[in-house]
């Protein structure tokens, strides 16, 4: 049965940044958390306090550029974005051997680029909302337009009226995500899904693909481009029935976390039933 309790959250108007955070844990895996494009590590949290009560040391990043004012963000490139990943990475490394990394859409080409870049550190990924491609034909002749000036100023910076692609109303209301996307950043993340489309068959490692099967922001085509793309032996894919895109905030929350101990625990003991094929 669906837990009712809300992850606690603060006010979308607060004025505090929205730290990472860190949770300590006995087992040898970290599990190193990446919020999505323009969210807080509050979007990981309720993930992260379920497998440090599984036992696994956590530790969740904030990008350059999130949970202060939407301003910040049209400064950054996504090397900043990835540079809070690898300093994250590395911190948490510190502490254990081995590193899981799970991201919720962009955190998850992020953690994607990371097993890519550090194969022998990155032990397993949980990967939720991939964003592989975006549909839309505005997204594909943004990058053309975008040069056009009286466009660029026009559309500097674009509204999300509706807030958070979120079902449940009360985590929708409570998410300090920005309500507005800078222009620059937008572009950010289109050029940072063709690199990563371009070295996912190199990746590896054991993956769980999760997906929201109402996703407004992201196709649910993903689940299945991003299955067919990875280069690893081991796959786990599930689609999480009642919620939109942000699936660690979202109705099915708890069966994230549960989906993501379980598959991690099984990562950890070497003894996985499903080693060496795909599973749906």
């Amino acid at each position: 049965m669906r837990s009712r309790c809300v992850p606690t959250l603060a006010p979308a108007d607060s004025a505090p940044t929205a730290e990472g955070f860190a949770l300590a844990g006995s087992r040898p895996l970290g599990c190193l958390l990446i919020h999505g494009f323009t969210a807080t590590p509050d979007e990981m949290r309720p993930l992260g306090e379920a497998l440090a009560a599984r036992g696994f040391p956590v530790r969740a990043v904030r990008l350059a550029g999130h949970g202060t004012e939407v301003a910040d963000l049209a400064g950054t490139r996504w090397t900043d974005w990835f540079a809070s990943v690898a300093e994250g990475a590395d911190r948490l490394h510190r502490d254990v051997p081995a590193l899981a990394v799970a991201g919720m859409s962009l955190g998850a080409l992020l953690a994607l680029h990371l097993a890519a870049a550090r194969p022998t550190e990155v032990a397993a990924l949980v990967l939720c909302g991939t964003p592989l491609r975006l549909s839309g034909a505005g997204l594909r002749w943004l990058p053309l337009l975008a040069r056009i000036p009286w466009i660029a100023r026009r559309w500097a910076t674009i509204p999300k009226p509706g807030g958070p692609d979120i079902a449940d109303p009360a985590v929708r209301a409570a998410s300090r995500s920005y309500r507005a996307m800078p222009l620059s950043a937008v572009l950010e993340l289109l050029r940072f899904q063709a690199v990563v489309r371009g070295e996912i068959g190199r990746v590896t490692q054991p993956a769980l693909l999760l997906h929201g099967r109402h996703d407004h922001s992201v196709p649910l085509a993903n689940l299945e481009l991003a299955r067919r793309s990875l280069g690893s032996r081991l796959i786990e894919s599930h689609v999480l029935e009642r919620s939109w895109h942000v699936v660690t905030l979202d109705y099915d929350r708890d069966e994230v976390a549960r989906l993501a101990a379980d598959f991690l625990t099984r990562i950890e003991a070497g003894a996985t039933p499903l080693a060496g094929r795909a599973a749906r």
